[in-house]
């Protein structure tokens, strides 16, 4: 049992970077989608309010505790075509390892269940300045999908080609680059340059969900 406790919490510190919950579809002017989102990124849920601003554009706002996975992001629908969209994220995630992201994705729409989606794009992800005082950039691949705006599911990686693990040793636990550029810091946490801080696993659940309550039996 201590194990799989020692597990659980290792994978919830394993990320210390963190990702935007993005639209896939897009937000009518002044309607609100509040949520809650478990990833592996995260030490515990996060909190999503977000809200159309106009027909092509919204804003979005996560609160974390104690701040992992804190953040806000801008999503704009930059071209349409029938059911598929091209959405442009920009967000900003406060955590150990603080990054910049920016993500362009393609949404692909169903006209008999309009909030249903399915979308893939690639992100290019910064640290500024992470947990040991470096800097690290990422580019990587993300899919997901969305059932009736309620339920969004999300996976991706973004690897660091310079100063991070070489492509060649993706799947090897011994890093080349270990000596000038450490996985983890002294206390065990993944440093900036870990290739864990680029993995993005995630689930929403929409609060209404949640909250619903059991309609009420008819009475005889």
């Amino acid at each position: 049992m201590r194990r799989v406790l020692l597990l659980a919490i290792s994978l919830y510190l394993a990320g210390c970077a963190t990702h935007p919950t993005i639209s896939p579809v897009p937000l009518k002017p002044d309607e609100v989608y509040t949520g809650i989102a478990l990833s592996v990124e995260n030490v515990a849920p996060v909190f999503i309010y977000r809200r159309g601003l106009s027909n092509v554009s919204d804003f979005g706002v996560r609160i974390g505790l104690p701040i992992y996975g804190s953040g806000i992001d801008y999503s704009r629908v930059i071209f349409k075509r029938g059911d598929f969209l091209d959405i442009v994220n920009f967000a900003y995630s406060l955590n150990p390892n603080a990054n910049l992201d920016l993500t362009y994705y393609s949404v692909r729409t169903f006209p008999k269940k309009p909030k249903n989606a399915f979308y893939t794009g690639f992100r290019v992800m910064y640290i500024p300045h992470g947990i040991t005082g470096g800097n690290s950039v990422r580019i990587g691949f993300l899919t997901g999908a969305s059932i009736n705006k309620n339920v969004q599911v999300e996976l991706g990686y973004f690897h660091d080609f310079d100063k991070g693990q070489p492509i060649e040793y993706l799947f090897s636990w011994q890093s080349k680059n270990e000596a000038r550029y450490p996985a983890t810091t002294e206390y065990g946490f993944p440093s900036e340059y870990s290739r864990l801080v680029g993995l993005s696993c995630q689930i929403s659940l929409n609060t209404k969900i949640l909250t619903k309550k059991s309609a009420p039996k008819a009475k005889k």
